[in-house]
């Protein structure tokens, strides 16, 4: 077994919604309750493993090559394995979000091409993730509100992505749950149209940026990515996924201060990254099944951005988060239970970088 060292961080932060629920001081990102990071990683090839303290962990009952072609249930069992392992260890999940929380989950649409036939895989979040997401969290009584939250265009609603995702639309999915789960609100909130509140960034009360309401009220948030680079942080992960929260952003000091700037408004309480696609170079395609969830985003995407051959060292916003307290970006020092990074590692092209 690699040597894996544990690293102890701050305790969580909670923020307010609607009734305002009593808001605690924020020391670091997210909901992270125990002393040292935990990430789940799962490939769809787990056979299964041995903990830091000699528990095995079973493997996946239909491991699949890395670049197999996987159904619906396949990728929810990497997702819920994922979802496990990188939970806090007293009280998984649940001691996260309760059952009367306002949870957002706040998926990647970068695009929405309109027609359904041009969609590039690996572009946007894999929406049998967010599909089986939402089953996890219905499961075990995490949530009274639930709302799936982004900025793009119109039809990325109500688009099928051209069968991409098992014919899956988010409003299909809104629709299912709703009729399934009527004592919980699911719901769909476009960014765009959100209120916006004038706010200043916390601990840097000289920049200002106009974030939605949905981000600053709701009780919890999920971040869920795919693997991709980016030509100005290298890599475009959990954190970067919070790019669309303040309509019109402009850049203040440079892309990866704006990106930890939104980050800050209210830090990911969990973290999803991967799926079945993602984008390497300036924007094409990979097909890796990888999952990799945890509490701390900041480390989820440490471990991500080993997994796509990256250096977490060698990008600047790593030492940046790590240094306004947003917890651990050395994979060295992060608890990862489930596959090896070696394991799991595919190398990306990185994006050609512009200037």
């Amino acid at each position: 077994m690699k040597r894996r060292s544990f690293l102890a961080i701050g305790a969580a932060a909670g923020l307010a919604r609607g009734q305002k629920k009593p808001r605690e001081e924020a020391v670091t990102a997210g909901a992270t309750r125990d002393a040292t990071p935990r990430v789940g990683l799962i490939t769809s090839n787990y056979h299964g493993s041995e903990d830091h303290d000699g528990t095995k962990i079973p493997g996946l009952a239909e491991p699949k090559p890395l670049d197999a072609d996987l159904t619906a249930a396949q990728i929810e069992a990497m997702l819920f394995k994922a979802l496990d392992l990188g939970s806090p260890i007293h009280g998984g999940i649940p001691s996260i979000i309760n059952s009367d929380d306002w949870v957002v989950i706040k998926p990647n649409i970068a695009s929405c091409y309109g027609l359904e036939s041009n969609h590039i895989p690996g572009a946007v979040t894999d929406l049998r993730i967010v599909n089986s997401l939402l089953k996890y969290l219905v499961d075990h009584k995490c949530g009274a509100r639930i709302t799936i939250a982004e900025g793009s265009a119109k039809d990325c609603w109500t688009t099928t992505w051209g069968g991409a995702f098992g014919g899956l639309s988010y409003k299909q999915i809104v629709d299912d749950f709703s009729r399934r789960y009527p004592d919980i609100r699911f719901e769909i909130v476009d960014l765009n149209f959100d209120q916006t509140v004038d706010l200043p960034v916390p601990g840097k009360p000289e920049r200002t940026y106009a974030i939605v309401e949905t981000i600053q009220q709701c009780d919890r948030l999920i971040s869920v990515a795919p693997l991709k680079t980016d030509r100005l942080t290298g890599v475009s992960l959990s954190i970067k996924n919070y790019s669309v929260i303040a309509p019109g952003a402009k850049n203040a000091g440079g892309s990866n201060n704006v990106m930890l700037d939104l980050f800050s408004y209210h830090p990911a309480d969990y973290a999803v990254v991967g799926g079945c696609w993602g984008i390497e170079g300036d924007g094409t395609s990979v097909h890796h099944n990888v999952i990799i969830a945890g509490t701390n985003a900041l480390s989820v995407d440490a471990v991500a951005t080993s997994v796509m051959g990256f250096t977490p060292a060698d990008l600047p916003y790593f030492a940046l988060a790590e240094k306004r307290g947003f917890g651990v970006a050395d994979p060295d020092v992060i608890w990862i239970r489930g596959a090896e990074i070696d394991e799991a590692r595919r190398v990306f092209r990185k994006p050609v970088v512009s200037g």
